[in-house]
């Protein structure tokens, strides 16, 4: 009897351990999720290492790199974390806004650098995002000092971007000021009445457009239970090779 309880208790004491040991979970915006609305991938916090599948814990460690070391080091982590698209709009526009004002090794890997950064501006700013709007505005105004190097202005785009900035309701919440007079200024003075009045329209028409959240593939499984290569083998090669000892006696 006395046997039967101590085995028992060290049964108990090792599930108490288990369960201690369970990844705390986190949402999205890197807060607890404690069931009201967090992550949708129940991501584990983040650790030691932060990997692609986590990508709460890698936008964080995508922050503490760009606080350290930069901009470029930082970007091919906000590149993986603003891939996954829709809630995950905040990346793109950290991202974008990266890469606007990155040097690359000469003109044509900057310009590379500006048309990316617009890419991901404007997936954040179609999706809503103030901030990534009110760059965009900025960036594509051609106005002296807020305009980004390396990229074409675009005043028309400009015009409706910053309609639509301050349009958006979000801006308090992040309590951004209007866009800068230098900026409104110099857009009113390079447009025609006729492009005024396509951003004008273009800004009235304005509807979120979202970037289709990423959703892992299901990956195929052999019969012995292991990932399929595609070949029905084992990763590596394997399967129907003879062992390297049997070819050296058949040489």
């Amino acid at each position: 009897m006395k046997l039967k309880f101590e085995i028992f208790s060290v049964v108990l004491m090792a599930a108490l351990m288990a369960a201690c040991a369970l990844p705390r979970r986190v949402g999205p915006n890197g807060g607890p999720n404690d069931g009201l609305g967090g992550g949708p991938r129940g991501e584990v916090a983040a650790g030691p290492s932060a990997g692609a599948g986590r990508p709460s814990a890698l936008l964080a460690a995508a922050r503490e790199q760009q606080a350290k070391e930069g901009c470029a080091k930082a970007a091919p982590a906000y590149r993986i974390v603003a891939s996954y698209g829709e809630g995950y709009e905040i990346a793109q526009y950290e991202l974008g806004a990266c890469l606007m004002q990155m040097t690359g090794a000469g003109d044509p890997e900057t310009m590379l650098f500006r048309q990316e950064g617009v890419f991901w501006l404007s997936r954040a700013a179609w999706a809503g995002d103030a901030r990534a709007q009110g760059r965009l505005a900025e960036a594509l105004s051609g106005a002296q000092g807020y305009a980004a190097s390396h990229l074409g202005p675009d005043p028309e785009a400009a015009l409706m971007w910053s309609l639509v900035y301050t349009a958006n309701g979000s801006r308090d919440v992040y309590g951004l000021r209007p866009l800068p007079s230098l900026v409104t200024e110099h857009i009113a003075s390079v447009l025609s009445a006729d492009a005024e009045e396509r951003a004008r329209q273009k800004a009235v028409q304005f509807t979120r457009v979202t970037m289709e959240a990423f959703v892992a593939p299901a990956m195929p499984q052999t019969a012995r239970g292991g990932r399929d290569s595609g070949s029905g083998r084992p990763p590596g090669g394997g399967g129907d090779r003879p062992p390297r000892r049997q070819l050296e006696t058949a040489s």
